[in-house]
């Protein structure tokens, strides 16, 4: 359910100038989820500089994202733990920009 957002969220943000994979997942279940279930997805601003800042050097960065889903009757149901892979791309590689 959660499982190409943040990827597909930094890809957007980053632009094609950066590899951005999903690395590992790993889910907490807390109670039975019955019916609709939501989940919200945040990255700030000053998450995307950070990962600007870590990745200027072009080395690969993790980094772990947390997102609680919840049901019809805002109880909290599950914790996701997203890892990504973050690099920016080497200079003069090219490139394929896919979404």
């Amino acid at each position: 359910m959660v499982d190409p957002f943040y990827m597909t969220l930094l890809m957007h943000y980053l632009g094609n100038k950066y590899i951005v994979w999903d690395k590992a997942a790993s889910i907490q279940f807390l109670r039975p989820g019955r019916g609709t279930v939501y989940a919200d997805f945040h990255l700030d601003a000053q998450e995307i500089q950070t990962v600007k800042q870590l990745t200027e050097n072009h080395a690969p960065i993790h980094r772990v994202y947390t997102l609680s889903i919840y049901d019809d009757a805002g109880l909290r149901i599950a914790e996701v733990e997203k890892t990504l892979y973050i690099r920016k791309r080497p200079l003069n590689t090219p490139y394929e920009f896919v979404l």
